[in-house]
């Protein structure tokens, strides 16, 4: 079987082998990628050495091969002397095609052609890189991605310097001086980091570190500023220094530009790398310039070119957002009928403590969790804690300050959540608080949240509402009330719970857009039952509105609360009274200290009420600092157990609320219990599991 995808069990495998070789299946972020066969033990790079002497170690260009400068030079030497290095020279290109296999340590270890070329011919600044395992997987996933006829590419989210933007410049460099007639572009956040970091720090030196077998026929400079053209010279690059002019030129070129939407707009791109796609910020969107440049790649539907997206996170105003879009849409589990993720391409995370500087024994192995006894590292120092522990310590003395804890785990995260956190300063709320609770509802298995939709008995109105899961369901649910608490005909069972809407009154357009309708139930502080806890989340747009009006109906008659609309979205008033459920809808309140009191019976509450605006926001403030993420004296979570709100609560702002509909409802919420007494009630509390999923609960 060659190098491409093949089915195995019905499994999708992709094969990276460069020749028929068959080997191990490794999964590396939902892909399952076949290696070639291990070779004999001989053909494995260090089998003559101890075990603990067997670790990667680059090998010096013989020094009679240094002396020379070009292929001319080469072509010009006498018989004898290429013979001497045929086959050296024949191995080396041999390794940058198929990769080699080396003994790490007694294991015996596969790098590609890609990540062979990075480890012995890429050289910076600060020397050639050291072989880290983590980066192994990069290459491996990267491998992949250019293998798979379905992919265009990589996208990673990384944490800070773990290497990428060097791997990437080592492989346009590797790949432009094989290929005939190609573009290879770069684009970062800025045409200038574009310029100066990637293209002449970093992929004009690797070119030039090469040995003169690797480089072709050369155009322009020794020290380009534009471009690395692998064409015909117009004339040598210098009167002393001498480039290759004998043979065919590839008439490839390697080149920057200025980041705009549209930059290679019209071109045909062998292989793009976007850096720091993660930065790039207004006018400039990483997804429509995905939208546009995903074209250069393709030629009808078949793939011809492959792009390197890369990047550390900004806060989620300043370009964050719009890469996690990207992102989210790269998942090989999620697939067209084509085969293709939504973006094309397929993304990868390594967590900061698998990629932490200083932190690699000397095999390039990850020190990730305290060792026994220290371990030497890479750089020769003794590692006593893993990197986890460090970086865990690094998190507890940022303890009391939220902005930059927020920034320390955004930049080192340990998933791709933390990742895309949004910085502090960017949120009215406690974003710490907050992702304490997003990270603690990701660790609860089973999840405490159902979903389904409320229905009413075979479809008759006005007799008895069910809940029936169902996974593309409107309705989030953690809490139902015992059977009889259930189907007031009024609301009675204030007391305990209330709830919040943000409606809207026009129906779904034909594109979908415009506000969802939102709501939310709430518990109220009582002694026999989930307290000070939101229980209930909806948050969609029906194509008609009376349906989401419906729903809302139906668990308010379900709960047997009462709800708090606001009194400028009439549709849902109408509704309600229109179905005799008037009396389900709170009258304004009047709440101590608030100022938007009235003595007057009406319906629903302002929203443009500043008062009301400012009461609403503290509600939510309030509630989180007391029942949101850990709480430090008790050590135990909230029992929020709705993303979706935290995430909305993470993105509210208070001069621009109509975008947050969930903030808005649970708002209301918990302004409609901050209304009424608590009522005492005999009921007991019980641990009754109500969720049968597929089946409407009729009891």
């Amino acid at each position: 079987m060659m190098s491409g995808i093949k089915n195995i069990d019905e499994d999708i495998v992709i094969n990276i082998c460069p020749d028929n070789s068959e080997g191990d299946i490794i999964s590396i972020s939902n892909l399952d990628i076949q290696i070639p066969a291990k070779p004999p033990k001989s053909k494995i790079l260090f089998y003559n050495k101890k075990k603990e002497d067997q670790k990667w170690e680059r090998q010096e260009l013989p020094d009679e091969l240094r002396k020379i400068k070009s292929m001319d030079e080469w072509l010009d030497m006498p018989d004898v002397f290429r013979n001497k290095y045929h086959n050296y020279i024949t191995q080396e290109y041999e390794r940058r095609r198929k990769g080699i296999w080396f003994y790490n340590n007694g294991e015996p270890t596969y790098i590609t052609g890609n990540h062979y070329f990075f480890l012995q011919w890429s050289k910076i600044d600060v020397g050639y890189p050291s072989f880290l395992s983590f980066q192994r997987d990069l290459f491996l996933h990267l491998e992949a991605c250019i293998t798979d006829s379905r992919s265009l590419g990589q996208i990673y989210v990384k944490c800070r310097r773990s290497g990428y933007t060097q791997m990437s410049s080592a492989l346009l460099v590797n790949e432009g001086s094989q290929v005939k007639d190609k573009l290879l572009g770069i684009m970062s956040k800025t045409g200038a980091d574009a310029q100066e970091n990637i293209f002449m720090k970093k992929v004009v030196p690797i070119y030039k570190s090469y040995p003169f077998f690797f480089k072709p026929i050369q155009d322009g400079t020794t020290n380009p500023r534009m471009e690395l053209a692998f064409r015909e010279p117009s004339k040598r690059i210098t009167k002393k220094v001498k480039t290759s002019v004998k043979g065919e030129a590839l008439n490839t070129v390697v080149n920057w530009k200025s980041t705009t939407n549209n930059a290679y707009d019209g071109e045909k791109l062998h292989m793009l790398y976007m850096d720091e796609a993660g930065k790039w910020e207004k006018p400039t969107d990483i997804r429509e310039s995905w939208r546009i440049h995903r074209t250069c790649l393709l030629v009808g539907r078949r793939i011809v070119g492959k792009a390197l997206v890369g990047s550390t996170v900004n806060p989620l105003d300043k370009g964050g957002k719009q890469f996690r879009t990207l992102v989210r849409n790269s998942d090989p589990n999620e697939r067209n009928e084509n085969g293709r993720t939504k973006s094309g391409l397929y993304s990868i995370f390594v967590p900061a403590y698998e990629a932490l500087e200083g932190f690699f024994d000397q095999y390039g192995k990850a020190v990730v969790d305290d060792p026994e006894t220290p371990i030497v590292g890479l750089d020769g120092d003794l590692i006593t804690i893993g990197a986890r522990t460090f970086l865990k310590n690094e998190r507890k003395a940022l303890v009391n300050d939220s902005y930059e804890l927020n920034e320390v785990i955004r930049q080192f995260p340990f998933t791709e959540d933390e990742a895309f956190r949004d910085s502090a300063k960017a949120s009215v709320f406690n974003v710490q608080k907050i992702y304490e609770q997003v990270q603690y509802n990701q660790e609860l298995f089973p999840s405490p949240v159902v979903q389904g939709n409320f229905i009413w008995k075979n479809g008759v109105a006005d007799t008895e509402v069910l809940f029936k899961p169902d996974a593309n369901g409107r309705w989030n649910i953690s809490w139902m009330p015992p059977i009889e608490l259930r189907n007031k005909k009024t609301p009675e069972n204030n007391w305990l719970g209330v709830g919040g809407v943000d409606s809207y009154d026009i129906d779904a357009t034909v594109d979908g857009r415009g506000s969802k309708g939102a709501c939310h139930l709430y518990n109220k502080f009582n002694m026999t039952h989930p307290s000070n806890m939101f229980v209930a989340e909806y948050a969609s747009r029906p194509p008609l509105a009376k349906i989401f009006y419906e729903d809302v109906l139906m668990a308010a008659r379900f709960y047997g609360y009462s709800i708090l609309i606001e009194n400028n979205k009439y549709g849902i008033a109408r509704h309600f009274e229109s179905r005799g459920y008037s009396h389900f809808l709170l009258d304004r309140p009047d709440h101590l200290g608030t100022g938007f009191g009235t003595k007057t019976k009406t319906k629903g509450i302002p929203s443009n009420s500043q008062d009301v605006i400012h009461a609403h926001a503290q509600a939510i403030e309030a509630y989180i600092h007391s029942h949101v993420g850990l709480n430090e004296e008790t050590l135990t979570h909230g029992n929020m157990y709705f993303d979706k709100t935290l995430e909305d609560w993470i993105n509210f702002k208070v001069d621009n609320r109509t975008k947050y509909d969930l903030s808005i409802s649970s708002g209301l919420a918990l302004l409609a219990a901050q209304g009424s007494s608590v009522k005492k009630e005999k009921t007991d509390f019980s641990e009754k599991k109500f969720f049968r999923s597929g089946h409407v609960i009729l009891r």
